[in-house]
């Protein structure tokens, strides 16, 4: 495939150090997108420097481009205590989003399990002006669904009547997602903002849409890897 945008990478991490290197490890290994036009931006909420210095070392040993990274927790004024994570990751998406409309969001808990060809969903959401996002997400029963079609393919559209429409589970997401339905919230836990986001989609009628690739595995293109929970 030829004419292909570059691509960001956001990989949102803290402490778990094994499960991180294993998301890296995997998405590099399994995702079918050139690596020249691949950048990564890491961005570590405060772990040790063990944990933040394994991540970019893998990165460079794999060949991979670090477009930027930050080592620092970040919190809003009177929440320095907190699990409120936003800061830090709107700084990695705004950076992300400088590189490129399009942006690879990971969490550092997924193991990308076989080939994913990225460049597909680049496409679609380079054509269909009215998608902002592909999820590659875990099926959730109670969703309600459209199915929808483009390029001989099989799509689900997430309509806006249920909770969880929005997921924050491996996700491509388009400037037009961000520009519409904003920054994610500097207030709340990543749980909270996962509920916070989702909220502003289902609300907001008139939004970019999230489409989830119908063929990919029901447990999502990732699959959630360990059970150590590091935030709230």
């Amino acid at each position: 495939m030829t004419d292909l945008p570059p691509l960001s990478i956001v990989l949102a991490t803290y402490k778990r150090t094994a499960m991180a290197l294993e998301t890296v490890r995997s998405t590099c290994e399994y995702l079918d997108y050139p690596k020249e036009l691949r950048s990564w931006y890491v961005a570590d909420d405060g772990s040790d420097s063990k944990h933040f210095e394994a991540i970019l070392n893998l990165l460079e040993q794999l060949g991979e481009r670090v477009l930027g990274s930050h080592h620092e927790r970040m919190r809003p004024a009177g929440h320095e205590d907190s699990f409120h994570a936003g800061l830090g990751w709107n700084k990695a998406l705004g950076i992300a989003h400088q590189n490129s409309d399009f942006v690879l969001f990971l969490e550092d808990d997924w193991q990308l399990a076989e080939g994913l060809p990225l460049g597909m969903y680049t496409r679609l959401l380079e054509e269909r002006g009215d998608v902002g996002m592909v999820s590659f997400r875990i099926l959730s029963i109670e969703n309600e669904v459209r199915v929808k079609g483009w390029d001989g393919r099989l799509f689900l559209e997430y309509l806006r009547s249920t909770q969880y429409s929005y997921s924050g589970n491996p996700n491509l997401r388009h400037a037009r997602f961000t520009k519409h339905y904003g920054w994610f919230h500097e207030e709340r836990s990543p749980g909270e903002i996962e509920l916070d986001l989702d909220s502003r989609y289902r609300m907001m009628m008139d939004g970019p849409k999230i489409w989830r690739p119908l063929d990919i595995s029901p447990w999502g293109a990732w699959h959630h890897i360990g059970s150590e929970k590091t935030w709230i």
